[in-house]
This record gives C-alpha cells, structure tokens and sequence, in this order.
C-alpha cells in the first residue's frame, strides 16, 4: 500500500490536501504551486485563487512587533537560497483582514541532484479557545457581534481577579482597547457599519494574547485583556505588540480597505486597587495626548498608543 502512495501522484496529492496542517509550496520564482484546504481555512484564501501568483502578491505575515518577514527576513527565502528549514511563529494576514497567529516551519523541496527546486511551508494554527482552558463553554455570556465575553462578564472576570489579588499580595495585567474613529463611520455608513471593524480587532487580539490571557468587550468600541501572571515589563510589551498587530489589520468595506486605528492604554494593578481606581487610570492615559509606542511603553505602568 505504501508504495503505491508515493508513486500515485493524485493520491500523494489528496493526502496533502486533506492532512490537519496548512501546506503551501512555492517554486524558485516564489510562485504558488499549491496550496492545501487547511491553508484556506487558516488564511481564508481559496486554492484556485491563489495558485499560479506570487507568494508576495497573496501572504502577508509578519512578526510580532509588525516588520514585515519580507527580504532576508522571510523563512522562505532562507529555505530557497540556503536550504536550511526555519520554524518560528508569524502573524498572517487573513483574507478577512485579521491577523492570525500560526507556527510556520519551511523545508527546502529538493529535485534531482539535492538541487533547491522550491520551499514547502507548514502551518499550525497557536491559539487555544479561551472555552478550553476555562471549563464549561459561556452560552449566553459572549457578544453576538465579536463572540467574545460581554461586557457583564468582563466586569465579573475582572472584579474576581481584583479580589484574588488582595488574598494573594499579588498584582495582575490589564489592557484597555479602543477603536478609533468608529462613531464618525457610523454616521456615514449607517449604525451596522463598525461591526467588521469590531469582528475583525477582536480576532486579532485573539491571537496577539497568550491562551492563559483573558479577552472582553468593554465599551462601545472597546475591549479589556487581563494578563493574570504578567509583570509591569510584559504589561507593556503585551500593549506594543497588540497595538501592532491592530494597526497591521484591516477591514473590506464594499471593495475598499480601512485600516483599525487604535490606542492601547495599560496598567497593572496591584493588591488593595479597587476597580473603579484602575479604570480611570486606564481612561487618563488614554486622554493624555498622543505618544510614540516605543516611548508609551517606557513611561510607567500606563501607556497609550495611537494608529
């Protein structure tokens, strides 16, 4: 049996097609050449759509700070003109505009006489459902519009962790997201209109945050993430590298494409906070005035971020 696999091509083939792993190959000329169903389902272009173009025409991935894996950068250019195989993690752009997170791992595709005839590129899906982790799944507790925790249940998240914190001595993480510029494309385009902008910032702060990290909605344009183990310095780079991956999205809006401007402010809080103190801290450094995401970052245990 096994032999006949290797060497029925269409069979090969179909194994391809069907294994639980996105596979996409690119000849010399970084051309597709194939392009598996889970790779469809993980970047959400279909295989008749991008076999044939440029790899740089159909993939955009970057890392977590958002620098394009382009040039000298890009594990498949390694694999093509070194044939040496690369593993590390890149955050594709999705045909819908998020941004998701997956392990890549690139081998070299060797022809007669071991020479570099194009790269093969695996791809594993990172992010663990928060309804995994936690237990029992949240029927009724997440937000019809993004599917995630509601505000109600954020609060409760939130409010349960303020008090394990006055137990343990111990402090915990919080971001504040907001969406910017969502009020004035309501009015121009009707009350639905922010709603891909919602679906689309929420799926890509799924994949910015560790599975062990909580996501809810929070206001009207906004989302709060609580980093339970995180200290004041992965506060901070947790904030740089979601606001990254935000700015590095974007949403289809009849034909045109919009970018997701955000802020992103952070603090932690400490035994003995009370939330509505935490809250107005996270509300002032988002009014504070515009600053740069690396000097943000530096400057305490709030910071503020714009796109």
């Amino acid at each position: 049996m096994f032999p006949n696999l290797v060497e029925n091509p269409k069979l090969f083939r179909h194994v391809l097609e069907d294994l639980p792993l996105g596979i996409y190959i690119v000849d010399r000329e970084r051309r597709i050449r194939f392009w598996n169903r889970c790779a469809e389902y993980l970047i959400g272009h279909l295989g008749q759509e991008v076999v044939g173009h440029s790899l740089e025409d159909v993939v955009q991935a970057c890392a977590r700070r958002g620098n394009r894996l382009s040039g000298e950068h890009c594990p498949v250019a390694t694999a093509l003109q070194q044939g040496l195989p690369q593993q590390c993690t890149a955050y594709y752009l999705h045909k819908n505009g998020h941004r998701v997170a997956l392990r890549i791992h690139t081998l070299a595709v060797l022809g007669h006489g071991e020479v570099i005839e194009g790269a093969a590129v695996l791809l594993e899906e990172t992010l663990v459902c928060h309804e995994e982790l936690s237990g029992p799944p949240m029927y009724g507790c997440l937000d019809a519009a993004t599917g995630i925790p509601s505000r109600r249940l954020t609060r409760a998240v939130l409010n349960e962790c303020m008090a394990g914190a006055k137990g343990s001595h111990q402090g915990f993480g919080v971001l504040r997201i907001r969406l910017l510029g969502l009020e004035e494309f309501r009015v121009k385009h009707g009350p639905q209109s922010a709603v891909p902008f919602l679906r689309t910032a929420a799926q890509t702060l799924r994949h910015s945050l560790d599975a062990e990290n909580f996501l809810g909605c929070w206001g009207e344009n906004e989302f709060l993430a609580v980093l339970p183990t995180a200290s004041p310095v992965t506060v901070a780079t947790t904030a740089e590298t979601v606001w990254n991956l935000l700015r590095h999205s974007e949403v289809l809006w009849w034909g045109d494409r919009f970018p997701i401007e955000t802020e992103v402010a952070h603090a932690m809080a400490a035994a003995g906070s009370d939330l509505e103190s935490l809250v107005r801290e996270m509300v002032a450094s988002h009014s504070s005035g515009t600053a740069t995401p690396a000097a943000a970052a530096g400057g305490g245990d709030s910071g503020h971020r714009q796109g």
